[in-house]
């Protein structure tokens, strides 16, 4: 696509150089891959996050036959 837009020079010049971009084309498509992935990434700790709180409900009221302290020391000794 096709587009023209006003970068901000002094920033366009601090993205250089943490960037192997040689050009302002490549460097606006690295930072929207960049972009891209941190959406990506957040999007997935929030569906993560939402499957961990659905599953402490759904586990709520059960009780462990032992002390989770007990199980991880019986787990460190088998080693």
């Amino acid at each position: 696509m096709r587009t023209n837009i006003v970068l901000n020079d002094t920033l366009v010049r601090e993205a250089m150089r943490y960037s192997r971009a040689r050009t302002k084309r490549e460097l606006v498509d690295e930072a929207l891959q960049t972009f891209v992935k941190v959406k990506a990434a957040e999007a997935g700790r929030g569906s993560y996050r939402e499957r961990v709180l659905s599953l402490e409900q759904r586990l709520r009221g059960l009780a462990l036959r032992e002390r989770p302290s007990a199980v991880l020391r019986a787990d460190r000794d088998r080693a």
